[in-house]
């Protein structure tokens, strides 16, 4: 994969707002979504579009890509043909230049024709590039690896990502801007069905999440006259778009949005698995996206679950669709309690300064250990054992919920620190060991992950990640040292250390070293905030400084679900 991706700000990843309007005159942002001015456009113009986008499929996805990558990148080039129109020996020239026959290695030619045939203005730059995405969702899916692949299509065009991000929202803001209830008589339609066929699932469709209860549902076709009027209002009434009102709109909501009700905010775990107790996700946002993000924290240290598992995201802006997992709360709230303990009396802040220290040259040893902190290792091991078990059980069974598309048929990034990034770290292992479990995952954040550093299961946990995995690390994170300090010394942990590459995966991994931030594991979560906005992730800043608290006993009254 290219370079392209980047998790910098100025690449604009995850710079969606929670509650954002659309930063741009709707009416220029309509006009991205043009139908009759892009078939306007004249034929070199649509065969430089059509040529720059085979060649970002050839670098990124088919040159180095297994028989799955190339499937896809197939069927992103049909796409594509159907969209630019283009004649048949034309799309025939595209095939070759997909499978490197052809492939220019300057794309400058290309880009110059586009910008010259939509000069009128920057969201003309735009409006190609919104056509593919619409015609894209007409098939009811948003695959992972199809966002990436517009990320980059943006980047060489010199379009801002947050500006394709408010088109996204745009999007999704006029396809639900009508409100309908599910009739009584489609209930009936509904229940019937799932009678008759237990293996067909009825698209009953929560457009707010779980924050309103307004329903949509598209059963035996009777509501699409009603979806379909208010995806026309996306690009107005032209019958050009007319096929994309009535035909795709309840597509769209059926599958890209979620199923049965709620998607994950409606999810929870109705019967126990293995040992798990408690596995469920809550929503702290108020709206819906093309892409959901996925937070998972790594402890907790208030029994308010919903505010514990919520409170060190609060001010997390990467999408208008966020939720929490919420899991083992006992487990995690024992360990949280022991590793609060463990820095506030048991180790002084001297000696802390010296393991820091220690830590930082690799010189730690199992004699190397204060007196003071082995004399209490019990208090932290035996919670810290059992979350390092139960993290792996969780972590696959995310991988089943995502695999099941619950979240919908659309991207996801899995952003998590200390247990958390190791829930998410088996949860990509485990996908990797699955059918059909490509184009899931959009990008994923591990902060002071402890899982392994092996090249191996990492280069298998890339291959279900469609853009980035940042490994985010200290190098003198001596708690995290402490706690594995029973391992083979010759394990290398990914939380303490990058994550090094030999193949083409390598430009998948991102290694940042956070120890100019993190002075200690607890800190990944008391300065989370700071984190993510060096690693370019969206946070409101202003926000995070009205919620700055003057007493931490009232953590637990505090919730963020408005």
């Amino acid at each position: 994969m290219s370079d392209i991706t980047s998790f910098s700000s100025d690449s604009g990843i995850h710079r969606s707002s929670l509650e954002r309007e659309i930063s741009t005159d709707s009416l220029d942002t309509l006009k991205a979504f043009d139908f009759e001015a892009f078939d306007s456009l004249p034929a070199h113009a649509k065969f430089s579009f059509a040529s720059l986008l085979t060649n970002i499929l050839h670098l990124d996805f088919y040159e180095n890509g297994d028989e799955e990558t190339r499937d896809f990148s197939l069927q992103v080039l049909k796409k594509v043909e159907e969209t630019c129109k283009l004649p048949y020996a034309t799309n025939q020239t595209l095939y070759q230049s997909l499978k490197g026959n052809t492939i220019s290695n300057d794309p400058t030619v290309f880009i110059t024709n586009i910008k010259e045939a939509v000069n009128d203005g920057y969201h003309d730059v735009l409006m190609p590039i919104c056509n593919l995405l619409t015609s894209y969702l007409e098939g009811g899916v948003y695959d992972a690896r199809f966002r990436v692949f517009l990320r980059h299509v943006c980047a060489l065009l010199a379009v801002n990502w947050e500006t394709f991000e408010n088109a996204e929202d745009y999007f999704v803001k006029q396809l639900t801007k009508e409100q309908y209830a599910e009739s009584k008589e489609n209930i009936k339609v509904r229940l019937r069905d799932q009678k008759i066929a237990k293996i067909k699932r009825v698209a009953l469709i929560s457009v707010a999440g779980g924050i309103g209860g307004i329903l949509i549902g598209l059963t035996g076709g009777l509501a699409a006259p009603l979806v379909a009027s208010g995806a026309s209002a996306i690009i107005g009434t032209s019958v050009a778009t007319a096929g994309l009102a009535s035909a795709t709109g309840a597509t769209i909501f059926g599958t890209v949005f979620g199923v049965a009700g709620g998607g994950l905010a409606s999810f929870k775990m109705n019967k126990r698995v293995g040992n798990i107790e408690q596995f469920e996700f809550v929503k702290f946002s108020d709206n819906v996206s093309l892409h959901t993000v996925i937070t998972v924290s790594g402890w907790i240290n208030r029994n308010s679950e919903i505010c514990a598992f919520t409170y060190p995201w609060r001010n997390l802006r990467a999408s208008n669709e966020q939720y929490a997992l919420v899991y083992e709360s006992r487990y995690l709230l024992e360990l949280g309690n022991a590793l609060s303990y463990l820095v506030s009396g048991v180790v002084s802040a001297a000696v802390q300064q010296t393991l820091m220290e220690t830590a930082l040259h690799g010189i730690l040893t199992a004699i190397a250990w204060p007196v003071a902190l082995i004399s209490v290792a019990a208090i932290i091991d035996n919670p810290w054992n059992v979350c390092i078990a139960r993290s792996v059980e969780i972590g696959f069974h995310l991988a089943e919920t995502l695999i099941k598309r619950v979240h919908g048929q659309k991207p996801v990034t899995l952003i998590g620190y200390s247990l958390g990034a190791r829930v998410i770290f088996y949860c990509l292992l485990k996908l990797s060991e699955r059918k059909n479990s490509r184009g899931i995952i959009e990008n994923v954040i591990l902060l002071g992950a402890p899982v392994t550093a092996s090249q191996t299961q990492w280069e298998e946990a890339s291959k279900v990640v469609s853009g980035r995995i940042i490994n985010g690390y200290c190098k003198n994170d001596w708690m995290l040292k402490f706690l594995y300090r029973t391992m083979s010394a010759q394990m290398s942990i990914a939380g303490i250390a990058p994550v090094k590459f030999k193949n083409s995966n390598r430009n998948k991994v991102a290694n940042y070293n956070l120890s100019h931030i993190v002075k200690g594991h607890l800190d990944y979560a008391e300065k989370l905030e700071e984190i993510l906005d060096a690693l370019g992730v969206k946070i409101d800043k202003h926000e995070a400084e009205a919620f700055e608290l003057t007493n931490k006993e009232d953590l637990e009254s505090i919730s963020i679900r408005n």
